[in-house]
């Protein structure tokens, strides 16, 4: 196996609920602007929300949501206090379970050490891995080291307190651009977790390996764990990057 598996939480362990926001959004289109599609405004949110990850100085994920919405509001012309429709959020948010097969994949990876590396407010993840009974040896989030993914300082952090490195870890994530990319310019070896059955284009950063959910996990982790022993000793036949090790 690995030295250390990282995992994204939110829509790769947690399952936080596909409808939640276009909810809010539908919620606040009626109460606002009946004319105005739900699907329009969370566009909007989420390019502030996107954009606003990026800039200086490093806001919580709670308020860059407030702050987001709320110029999304004004684009649109809502005049209304985007704070209730956050909380509210964030409030569904935290019954948020873990996907079904992830209890079981994470009893057989026991024994190989593990973190969560998540864009979220640290005291609400922990709460929400809390209530789902599930163990991790480290959650390292954007507001404790305050930065988003892609950006490195994220996953080295996650590297330090598992005490390896990009080369002994696999990281495990649903989004190409925050995930894939971001620990593979690391050097680690990368899963896309591709639950929505996305296409990918020669355009996106390209993962050692895609799944549809976490089900056959440990098998695929060998898989790529392969892939990077052959490629080591085939260095025509791809690129060499550096290669994880199993342990005992």
């Amino acid at each position: 196996m690995v030295r250390a598996i990282t995992f994204d939480a939110f829509g790769t362990v947690i399952d936080e609920g596909q409808d939640v926001l276009i909810g809010i959004a539908r919620e606040i289109c009626q109460a606002h602007r009946p004319s105005l599609r739900p699907d329009a405004l969370l566009a909007t949110w989420d390019r502030y929300l996107y954009s606003g990850a990026d800039s200086e100085p490093f806001r919580t994920l709670s308020e860059l949501t407030q702050e987001s919405l709320g110029k999304a509001f004004r684009d649109h012309r809502i005049e209304a206090d985007p704070r209730p429709y956050v909380e509210s959020l964030e409030s569904l948010w935290r019954q948020a379970t873990a996907f079904p097969e992830v209890p079981r994949v994470l009893e057989e990876l026991d024994g190989v050490p593990r973190a969560i590396v998540s864009d979220a407010d640290h005291a609400f993840l922990e709460g929400i891995l809390k209530s789902n009974r599930l163990r991790f040896d480290a959650v390292i989030t954007s507001e404790s080291v305050r930065a988003y993914k892609p950006r490195p300082q994220i996953f080295q952090a996650a590297l330090k307190v598992l005490r390896a490195s990009p080369a002994e870890v696999v990281h495990v994530g649903d989004s190409l651009n925050e995930d894939v990319a971001g620990a593979s310019r690391l050097g680690m070896r990368t899963i896309w977790v591709n639950r929505a059955d996305l296409h990918r284009t020669a355009a996106d950063p390209k993962p050692d390996a895609e799944v549809r959910d976490l089900a056959g996990l440990p098998d695929t982790i060998e898989g790529v764990l392969d892939q990077a022993s052959t490629a080591l000793e085939n260095p025509k036949e791809r690129r060499p990057r550096p290669s994880a090790y199993r342990v005992k």
